[in-house]
């Protein structure tokens, strides 16, 4: 267990991560850097688990940021360690490929939103789907996340009251 403060990176570009990290108390974003700019594509709560993507699957070096954006408490397991437990547990494989593919679908319907809806739908469901994530995350995050710019969410939220 490992206690951790707000900012910390679990993960980094450019580095090969050994562990997989499951949140029990906080919250964190995964982005990318693009033309400079940061781009949130993913946030992980209490219950997930967080991991650099090459890392986990490739052992090689990782393309996104893992950042802590609350004071938090994390479980850090070595990517090994949890691959035979894939390979010896059942329960254990069972419960990961459940959790790859619903995250699977998330980010499936993610890109066909950020294609079919508008700024306002996005944004709509978004919190409809993400309670309480609202008062936890920085508005410039979610915009990111939604496909927008914070001043666009900005104007959005003023007109929309839930």
């Amino acid at each position: 267990m490992h206690q951790l403060p707000k900012h910390h990176f679990l993960t980094e570009v450019g580095r090969k991560d050994r562990n997989a990290y499951f949140i029990e108390k906080g919250c964190s974003r995964t982005y990318l850097l693009i033309d400079g700019k940061e781009v949130t594509n993913w946030f992980s709560l209490e219950g997930d688990f967080t991991f650099s993507s090459n890392s986990l699957y490739h052992q090689t070096p990782g393309f996104e940021y893992v950042e802590l954006l609350e004071e938090s408490v994390i479980y850090s397991i070595p990517i090994p360690a949890l691959n035979r437990l894939y390979e010896t547990n059942i329960e254990i494989a069972n419960w990961g490929r459940v959790i790859h593919q619903e995250v699977l679908l998330r980010m499936q319907t993610l890109r066909i939103e950020r294609l079919s809806l508008t700024a306002k739908e996005r944004y709509e469901r978004f919190i409809t789907g993400n309670p309480g994530l609202i008062n936890r995350v920085n508005l410039g995050f979610i915009a990111s996340y939604l496909g927008m710019t914070q001043q666009h969410l900005s104007a959005l939220r003023a007109d929309i009251r839930f």
